[in-house]
């Protein structure tokens, strides 16, 4: 029983729940918080600077103040759980990699290049149209952008949390529960009917935590699971599988920069032309290039090619020794 209480996936998932509990408890006194210091003009003497951030907190929905109090409550509880772990970086399993450009760039290659593909086929079905004009600022934003949220995902999810279970179960459990939480974390947003609350209905005790049971209840819909849940588990699967076989994050990188950049560049070039409702094509399209069964396929296709090109270096690498 004491191991199992020390176990570092109970520590993970008492992670898990402090950052809900905190983050459902913050999110309503953050919003009128926030509202409050709008209505008083307190940003106002600090210039353009604080007219530009009143004019952000002012339009944002309790959708985005319930996100980033979420987001609050999972640093508060980060150091007591990085303190538990113990982890030393032998408990990683990385090694050091002679072929990592090689791999973050076939990694993003792939990634970009097959869900690009599908949204090009999304164009010349009609089931999107073209909005946006590409410039090279937005596309470099979008490459640091996604290379950004690559690194840093990719040590916490693949790296530091990889390597803590690592210890306590085997790999094959391992990646499947590193997965599974790195679908659910990415799906811990509020649905519509949430998001979008009137000020008189955002309550001080209570509304938050019933965000959260408003997040889990989507779970019944098959449809919502299809749409996306089961996407993401499948995307960590793959980006699992690369650290596993390459003993190292920069294949994983490289992929989930790919996804990342292909879809922000989708997003802003495009949209589901009016006449068609945003939901028509569920469970297969979504609303955007991640959402659907069509673009699990195309992680799994990524996922196959990747396979077969570490393979073909591996066995190249072994004929010349």
């Amino acid at each position: 029983m004491l191991k199992i209480i020390r176990s570092d996936i109970l520590k993970l998932l008492a992670w898990f729940l402090g950052s809900l509990i905190i983050g459902a408890a913050l999110a309503p006194f953050l919003y009128h918080g926030c509202k409050a210091i709008v209505q008083f003009r307190v940003l106002g003497s600090f210039g353009d600077a604080g007219l530009w951030l009143q004019s952000k907190l002012d339009n944002a929905h309790f959708g985005r103040y319930f996100n980033r109090s979420m987001l609050l409550g999972a640093l508060v509880c980060l150091y007591p759980l990085i303190r538990s772990l113990k982890l030393k970086k032998a408990h990683l399993g990385l090694e050091k990699n002679s072929n990592r450009f090689s791999e973050l760039g076939i990694g993003f290659i792939l990634a970009a290049g097959i869900l690009f593909i599908f949204g090009i086929v999304y164009f010349q079905m009609g089931i999107f149209e073209r909005t946006n004009s590409f410039s090279f600022r937005i596309i470099l934003k979008f490459i640091i952008s996604a290379i950004t949220v690559s690194l840093i995902e990719e040590y916490l999810f693949r790296g530091f949390l990889f390597g803590a279970v690592k210890r306590t179960a085997s790999t094959f459990s391992t990646l499947l529960f590193i997965s599974f939480f790195f679908a659910i974390i990415h799906f811990l947003k509020p649905p519509l009917n949430c998001a979008r609350l009137a000020d008189s209905d955002i309550h001080y005790f209570g509304t938050g935590f019933w965000t959260v049971g408003q997040i889990f209840a989507q779970f019944e819909n098959p449809i919502f699971i299809a749409k996306g849940f089961a996407t993401l588990f499948v995307v960590g699967l793959v980006l699992g599988w690369a650290r596993i076989k390459t003993s190292s994050l920069w294949l994983s990188i490289g992929l989930h920069a790919g996804w990342v950049f292909s879809v922000k560049i989708y997003d802003y070039h495009s949209n589901i032309p009016t006449r068609y409702d945003k939901n028509f094509l569920l469970p297969y399209i979504g609303s955007d290039l991640k959402e659907g069964l069509i673009p699990l396929l195309g992680v799994l296709l990524t996922g196959i090619l990747a396979m077969l090109w570490i393979a073909i270096r591996q066995k190249k690498s072994h004929s010349r020794q």
